[in-house]
């Protein structure tokens, strides 16, 4: 059940028209992108909730308190690793389980490693991270490397050893 409302969560950002082909990523910074992923995923967790099988209160009560940097009525808790202040983008606290979102935009290694590296951090605090990077590459080369081999590794282990779920639009 968890593993399919992670993947929902990952399919309501990544279905968000502003990753049509249609549209320019590089128009849109990271700060733009999250608040507009965020509000759809608030739009629709209510549902996401209900189909992971809350009942109507619970799902609400989950959903009204869904915890992103921009939304003026919560705020995002940092936590001390390093001696550094983290947090992710947006958490989801289900009571039972908590799932830290971060959201990167790049066209290079360093933006992808940056958030690599985030989530890592974050899978020490969270039960699940969920990381999305946002290609912004002419040709889309980061998404398209994500077939390699090696790759496959990376992404694989980043979710059996961390319960870090990577996906690149």
């Amino acid at each position: 059940r968890r593993v399919i409302l992670l993947n929902n969560i990952i399919e309501t950002f990544s279905n968000h028209p502003i990753f049509s082909d249609h549209v320019s990523r590089k128009s849109d910074t990271e700060s733009m992108i999250q608040k507009s992923l965020f509000l759809t995923l608030q739009n629709n967790l209510y549902e996401l909730l209900l189909k992971y099988g809350y009942s109507n209160r619970k799902s609400k009560k989950i959903a009204d308190k869904f915890q992103w940097e921009q939304k003026l009525t919560t705020h995002v808790r940092n936590f001390t690793v390093f001696s550094t202040s983290h947090r992710p983008d947006a958490v989801l606290d289900m009571e039972e389980i908590r799932i830290g979102i971060e959201i990167k935009k790049g066209q290079d290694g360093a933006s992808l490693r940056a958030g690599l590296g985030q989530c890592l951090i974050y899978s020490t605090e969270y039960d699940f991270v969920v990381y999305l990077f946002v290609d912004t590459t002419p040709n889309r080369n980061i998404k398209k490397s994500i077939e390699a081999k090696r790759e496959q590794m990376i992404i694989k282990t980043l979710w059996e050893d961390h319960n870090v779920l990577f996906h690149i639009v």
